[in-house]
């Protein structure tokens, strides 16, 4: 039995598998707030192509809403663009919630990724967020999955991941440091 807790503990404090604790932790208050920025770029860049699309700036935000609103899933098109009160605030709050979660997501992972944590912020955040839209889409959002815009939902994840990657560099950075990794 001693012999097992000797294990745990040797395997615990890393020294047999040669694997880096992360010397700093990046506060998930750096990826929220990152996360709450770069989802209000996305916004942003949804509603320019609401706006460019000619469909109107309530487009993507009904399709962000179709989550929980669920006699959106079956509207046709001309009701989509349409202003909906309901679709507002489950939009709102769907978007908020994932902007928030996956930049915690992103600040609990930086610590274990090397190089820049810009390059990573361009590369996990869209990648997050595609995640989430191809497993998670389909299933609860059929008919967002079904209208989105792949160039202009790429650009606003990319927008995304470049704010949030940046929001979450600087607060690091302003506590002391962003890298480093302790043998």
């Amino acid at each position: 039995m001693r012999h097992r807790w000797r294990e745990w503990i040797r395997w615990l404090a890393m020294e047999e598998v040669g694997v880096a604790w992360p010397v700093e932790i990046i506060p998930y208050r750096a990826g929220i707030l990152g996360g709450l920025a770069g989802g209000g770029v996305m916004v942003g860049v949804a509603l320019a192509y609401g706006l460019l699309s000619g469909r109107g700036v309530w487009f993507p935000v009904n399709l962000i809403g179709a989550v929980l609103v669920r006699e959106l899933q079956d509207a046709p098109l001309e009701v989509l663009t349409r202003f909906h009160f309901s679709a507002l605030i489950a939009g709102l709050f769907v978007h908020i919630l994932l902007s928030a979660l996956l930049g915690a997501l992103y600040a609990l992972i930086l610590p274990a990724l090397p190089g820049s944590p810009l390059v990573w912020a361009v590369i996990v955040g869209p990648l997050l967020w595609l995640g989430a839209t191809f497993v998670i889409l389909p299933i609860f959002n059929p008919i967002m999955a079904r209208y989105v815009d792949w160039p202009s939902f790429a650009l606003a994840h990319l927008a995304y991941g470049l704010t949030m990657g940046s929001i979450v560099t600087r607060i690091a950075r302003g506590q002391g440091g962003v890298r480093g990794l302790k043998r």
